[in-house]
């Protein structure tokens, strides 16, 4: 009976302990949040004095992305171009530039990413529906895209569907793909993919949301750019590669206003100029 009393007396200890340590992490979780939110509300106000509003629409939550390096692989891009080109032969024309000849039209490949796809009369796709065999052909080459990004320019003779290329979900700033269509048919895919595959990914320390706003505003000072509102704010990847075919994604910031878009290095603040 008196070892029952001791273990039951030990089992109320622990789980009093236990209800202690949890209402500390709680409490420090909120003290938490509640400094998270003065200091983005902070940035807000200072923007705001300043002469640039902070839409509501904008996303000011807590984020984060890892660095990457991504690399091309000759033996996925040369089966890739022939699952979409067929019968093909390759030439490699240096400075990592390879060129393909197909049954169905032929391709420019480089390992900075460039690509430039060109469907022959005879073989061009159908394209009942364009959206659905844009992102066919992109799945075919391996290529993310971000389904919402789709953005639509129409002539007299063909239409264009440009999207932007992603990573695990996450907006790949500087890599777009266009799918040129004529006539009921697919006649080109062209733009820059990140590569093939990650070759390595970094846990890297963004700076966060109420640093990205100041650095923002100084930025404004320092290049004279003007504007009155701040409607986006989104963390996103930057891509780089050399001809030799090896790249990185970088975590950048994008940041949307009422004149264009400002992009800021997330992890040394700099502001970055992408083609």
């Amino acid at each position: 009976m008196d070892s029952l009393k001791v273990k039951n007396f030990i089992i109320l200890v622990l789980l009093i302990v236990n209800a202690v340590l949890l209402a500390v992490v709680i409490s420090d979780r909120l003290r938490g949040d509640e400094l998270w939110d003065q200091s983005v509300q902070g940035a807000v106000a200072l923007l705001e004095e300043n002469g640039i509003a902070v839409s509501a629409d904008a996303d000011l939550s807590a984020r984060s992305l890892n660095q990457r390096g991504v690399a091309r692989s000759p033996e996925f891009e040369r089966e890739a171009v022939d699952e979409v080109l067929g019968g093909m032969t390759t030439e490699d024309r240096g400075g990592g530039i390879i060129y393909y000849g197909g049954t169905y039209g032929e391709a420019i490949f480089r390992g900075t990413g460039g690509f430039d796809i060109q469907f022959s009369a005879s073989g061009a796709p159908e394209a009942e529906d364009m959206e659905r065999t844009a992102l066919e052909y992109a799945k075919k080459l391996g290529i993310s895209l971000l389904e919402s990004s789709c953005r639509t320019t129409t002539s007299d003779s063909s239409t264009v569907l440009e999207y932007t290329c992603s990573s695990d979900g996450a907006r790949i700033i500087n890599c777009t793909v266009e799918f040129r269509f004529m006539l009921g048919r697919l006649y080109s895919v062209s733009g820059t993919r990140p590569l093939d595959y990650v070759t390595s990914e970094t846990d890297s320390s963004v700076i966060d949301v109420p640093t990205a706003l100041m650095r923002f505003l100084e930025l404004t000072r320092e290049k004279g750019h003007i504007c009155s509102e701040l409607r986006g704010l989104e963390l996103c990847y930057a891509f780089s590669a050399s001809a030799s075919g090896e790249g990185s994604l970088t975590p950048t910031w994008l940041v949307v206003t009422d004149t264009g878009e400002f992009y800021i290095n997330a992890l040394t603040g700099r502001e970055e100029v992408l083609a």
